[in-house]
């Protein structure tokens, strides 16, 4: 099978100058560099081949140039003295045994802060979108690591500069202007505090504590509420995935809008108002990075059909990494958008060498036979691509994956429906809570049947340990092998059409 996706080995490029900046200190010296190597390249167009060569390379410069930027930027140098700071609460809320805590940006907009505040009733009132006066000492994050668990990392990747502990006496109340904020980073306030008032309607029905936290995680991205031997279930039996949002829970909500409003005569109308309804849910949810990947990807999706093109294809999702990588380029460390782009880059490679083992006539005869052989390649192809990771980082493997798939991705997309049901018909109380009884129904089950799954022999083969280069050498494998792959279904597919031909 041929791969036209020549913004592939820019994406690759860009990676590589990202991961190489690490070991940059200053973000002028690749970028004096670069400047060469534009110069140089433009120079160079009778040369094709130098050309491409120059721009790959000026890729990989760009990556490094970014990053130790943005590396840069991220580490702030705090006094050791006490300082006096206005805050906004720009996430939910978490209640710990002795701490509370969240995170805040602070009012100029120039620093984004992981704090901790000492527990009593005051700080267990706080809420997103509250503003804060703080006096107390900043600190940069601390190093600290777990396995491959890199503390510092994850949160300069989500664009933390430092940490605060407070103790009750060193913070109070406060009206903070928002007036110094970024459009966006006021835009997703507004909508982060619709979604504090959602999760409070679903916390007002009578939903226990387990299925509200699958719902609130399934619908609107909030995973605080979960509890430990849930996620673990979740996890053991491979479908952790289906708790974060990802690009299955944008295209379920695609495909129900495309339902309601899916006008063929004012298709352009329909298309903008689906994007529109995406984006809006992306800035409910967080724009976490693989919520805005897969908006992104949505939003090229319905682009592409309103021209009849091929909307979905490696290309594409090179694209959207580099647009994603040169707005944020650390959150290539971020561990979802790893897993994201792997699984679709895996199903856009390898769903269509599965899918093909079952010939097309076959499966346009027996629509039920595609629709179940369809989500079982896609499912496995996602596997392929993620399990070495998630092996690297967890130290796990779920062996009953494709039988836990069959479960929570029909169930996942009952209950996002009738969620978006609850919230249409919320005035309407007797509606509202026959639905919200149908959907405490469906998660408990979805809960119940993943436990059972969990309780199998071997569901999951536990304290795998990766090196790093043992994690590259698995991807080289699985490279290999689909190479091969595609070279023997392009020679069979050519033996049948010579002998069709003859």
């Amino acid at each position: 099978m041929r791969i036209h996706a020549p913004l592939l080995p820019l994406a690759i490029s860009m990676i590589v100058g990202i991961a190489m900046s690490q070991w940059t200190d200053d973000w002028l010296m690749p970028l004096a560099v670069l400047t060469i190597v534009v110069v140089v390249t433009c120079c160079v167009g009778r040369y094709p081949r130098l050309q491409t060569a120059g721009i790959i390379v000026g890729t990989l410069l760009l990556g490094m140039t970014l990053g130790s930027r943005q590396r840069q930027q991220l580490d702030a140098e705090w006094s050791e003295e006490r300082q006096q700071m206005e805050l906004v609460v720009v996430s939910e809320v978490k209640v710990k045994e002795k701490t509370v805590v969240f995170d805040a940006l602070t009012a100029d907009g120039q620093h984004k802060l992981r704090c901790s505040m000492q527990r009593d009733w005051h700080s267990k009132q706080i809420q997103i979108g509250h503003g804060l006066l703080l006096h107390a000492r900043i600190k940069k994050i601390h190093e600290y690591h777990q396995g491959h668990f890199d503390y510092l990392q994850y949160l300069q990747c989500h664009g933390f500069t430092g940490e605060v502990y407070a103790n009750s006496h060193q913070w109070q109340w406060k009206a903070v202007s928002l007036q110094a904020l970024s459009v966006t980073d006021r835009l997703r306030l507004r909508f982060l505090t619709w979604r504090h008032q959602l999760l409070a309607h679903f916390q007002q029905q009578p939903i226990d504590e387990d299925a509200y936290g699958v719902i609130a995680a399934m619908t609107l991205g909030e995973k605080a509420t979960l509890s430990k031997d849930l996620k673990d279930t979740y996890s053991r039996v491979g479908v952790s995935h289906i708790l974060a949002l990802s690009g299955l829970h944008l295209m379920i909500i695609y495909s129900v809008v495309t339902l309601v409003i899916g006008w063929h005569r004012y298709r352009i109308a329909t298309q903008t108002i689906m994007v529109l309804a995406l984006w809006a849910f992306a800035l409910l949810t967080g724009l976490s990075t693989s919520v805005v990947r897969s908006a992104f990807m949505i939003s090229i999706y319905a682009l592409l059909s309103l021209g009849y093109r091929e909307r979905m294809s490696v290309n594409t999702l090179a694209f959207v990494a580099v647009v994603l990588l040169v707005a944020n380029p650390l959150s290539l460390y971020d561990l979802g958008f790893q897993l994201s782009f792997l699984s679709v880059l895996s199903i856009l490679l390898i769903h269509p060498l599965l899918n093909n083992m079952v010939q097309a006539h076959i499966q346009q005869q027996h629509r039920w036979l595609s629709v179940v052989w369809g989500l079982v390649t896609v499912s496995i192809a996602a596997q392929i691509g993620t399990a070495p990771l998630v092996a690297y980082q967890f130290g796990r493997f779920s062996t009953w994956f494709l039988l836990s798939n069959f479960i929570v991705v029909p169930l996942a997309w009952l209950i996002l429906c009738v969620t978006l049901l609850c919230l249409v018909v919320s005035w309407w109380s007797w509606a509202a809570a026959a639905l919200t009884t149908l959907l405490v129904w469906l998660t408990d089950a979805m809960n119940h049947a993943l436990a059972w799954v969990a309780q199998l022999p071997m569901s999951s083969i536990e304290g795998l340990t990766l090196t790093l280069l043992q994690l590259f050498l698995i991807y080289l494998i699985i490279v290999c092998c689909y190479v091969a792959a595609s070279f023997s279904y392009k020679k069979n597919l050519q033996e049948k059409k010579c002998h069709i031909h003859a």
